[in-house]
């Protein structure tokens, strides 16, 4: 008998152990933007051209126990003008060289509707980490010649002072939004 639950209990985790998928960004069906107010009457706008990320998951039904992993390359921030990207990267604001990733980790999320939740995780820049709270939207899962894939979007709004991000106050807004659209893969066995 004592066997048998062995070999039951084996099996149990075996197969809950093969249930767990992971989900990599795929970069160039992806893209991360960012908002920040001007002089309260305008906004600039710019994005990050490289990043990466992964979800694990046991269900693509309810992502409340996934892992969310994303990293960010601070330099490969993009703005209209060239000397307001140089401005973002330089020891004014990101410092990249010193600081060159951003990064979120969040181990589960909070359901709020069939399609949408709430993960509160480590977010880092700048060098600084602060819990944040990151909403996320499910677009849906498919299937594909190249394999199944999922979109999500999501949002958050990043405090930049709580960061140690001061340059362009008070021109420029405390409240950083950012907007990202994912598109994820099946990880591939290497």
């Amino acid at each position: 008998m004592k066997q048998f639950i062995l070999v039951i209990s084996i099996l149990c985790f075996y197969i809950s152990s093969f249930a767990q998928e992971i989900w990599v960004v795929d970069n160039p069906h992806s893209n991360l933007r960012f908002e920040v107010g001007w002089e309260d009457f305008s906004v600039r706008t710019g994005e990050f051209k490289t990043f990466e990320g992964l979800v694990e998951t046991d269900s693509r039904d309810d992502l409340s126990n996934a892992t969310f992993e994303f990293i960010v390359d601070a330099s490969s921030v993009d703005v209209i003008a060239d000397r307001l990207a140089d401005h973002v990267k330089s020891d004014k604001f990101l410092e990249v060289e010193k600081f060159p990733e951003i990064t979120f980790y969040s181990k589960g999320a909070t359901r709020t509707s069939d399609s949408t939740y709430i993960s509160t995780g480590k977010l880092t820049i700048h060098g600084v980490e602060k819990n944040q709270d990151v909403a996320i939207w499910v677009k849906g899962f498919k299937a594909t010649k190249k394999g199944d894939v999922f979109g999500l979007e999501v949002t958050l709004i990043v405090n930049k002072k709580e960061f140690g991000l001061v340059w362009g106050s008070p021109r420029l807004a405390e409240n950083i939004k950012l907007v990202a659209y994912l598109l994820y893969k099946m990880k591939k066995e290497e």
